[in-house]
C-alpha cells in the first residue's frame, strides 16, 4: 500500500490541493452470511465460525481539489478476517460438506479500491457539500478449509456508487462530517457511511473520531452473501 500511496502523491496534478487521510476502524461483524450455491448450499455465518471481532483495518484516502468545483478522490480500504472455529451443523459449500464440531479454517476478504469524482455544491463558512460518482473495484474472497480440503471463491468486480460528503462547520475549528458511498440495485446493495467529529488542529492538519457502517451483499442463483460491519474509527489528515 505504501508504494501505491507515494505514487498517487507524485502523480497528483501540480495545481491541485492534496489531502491525505489515514483511518483505522475497529470493525465488529454484526452479520456475515454466505451460501454457495444459492440452491443446494448451506447458509453459514462467519461470526459463528470466527467470532465477531473487533478486527482492526486501515484505510487511506487521497483527495485532490482540482479547481473551485471539481475534485478527485482515491480510496484504499483493505479488510480481511481469518481464523479457525467449528460449525455447529454440517455445511455444504460449493458442493463439499464441512462436518460439524471439526476445526475449520475460514478466511473472509473484502478489499475495496475506489476512485471518486466530486462536485462542490456548497462551500461556505458553515457548510461544505460535495456530491459525485464512485467507481469501486471489489476484491472479495471466501475460503473454508477442513481436514486438508479447501473450497474457495474469489471475486473481482466493478461496482458503481453514488458519493455524498456533508460537513457542518462550527466555531473553535470543529465540524461534524457525514460521508457515504452507496447504491441499491436489483443485484444487491452496497453502503459505506461514516459520521464523525473533526478538529482542525492547524491549517494543514486535522483529526477526527466517529462511527463507520459497512453493509452490502448479493442474492442470485450462484451466490447468496450479506454482511454488515460497524465500528468506532479514528483518523487524521494532512494537507499538502
Amino acid at each position: 500500500m505504501r508504494p501505491l500511496l507515494m505514487s498517487l502523491l507524485v502523480l497528483s496534478p501540480l495545481s491541485a490541493q492534496t489531502v491525505v487521510d489515514i483511518e483505522a476502524t475497529a470493525w465488529r461483524t454484526r452479520l456475515n452470511e454466505v451460501r454457495k450455491p444459492s440452491e443446494g448450499g448451506t447458509t453459514f455465518s462467519f461470526p459463528d465460525l470466527l467470532g465477531s471481532g473487533p478486527t482492526w483495518a486501515p484505510r487511506v484516502n487521497v483527495s485532490w481539489t482540482l479547481n473551485e468545483r471539481h475534485g478527485l478522490r482515491v480510496l484504499l480500504a483493505p479488510f480481511e478476517v481469518s481464523g479457525t472455529g467449528v460449525f455447529r451443523d454440517p455445511v455444504v459449500y460449493q458442493g463439499h460438506t464441512f462436518q460439524a464440531s471439526t476445526p475449520t479454517e475460514g478466511v473472509y476478504r473484502f478489499n475495496s479500491w475506489r476512485v471518486t469524482w466530486r462536485y462542490t455544491l456548497s462551500d461556505s463558512a458553515t457548510w461544505r457539500v460535495l456530491a459525485g460518482a464512485t467507481a469501486k473495484i471489489r476484491d472479495a474472497k471466501v475460503l473454508l478449509r477442513q481436514n486438508g480440503h479447501t473450497e474457495t471463491n474469489s471475486n473481482l468486480g466493478f461496482v458503481p456508487l453514488i458519493h455524498l460528503y456533508v460537513e457542518r462547520r462550527f466555531p473553535q475549528n470543529l465540524s461534524v462530517v457525514f460521508e457515504t458511498d452507496a447504491l441499491t440495485a436489483s443485484q444487491g446493495r452496497a453502503v459505506d457511511a461514516a459520521l464523525m467529529v473533526r478538529w482542525q488542529a492547524t491549517r494543514r492538519v486535522h483529526a477526527d473520531v466517529g462511527y463507520r457502517v459497512l453493509e452490502g451483499g448479493a442474492d442470485n442463483k450462484e451466490l447468496y452473501t450479506w454482511a454488515r460491519l460497524d465500528g468506532w474509527r479514528g483518523g487524521m489528515g494532512i494537507r499538502f
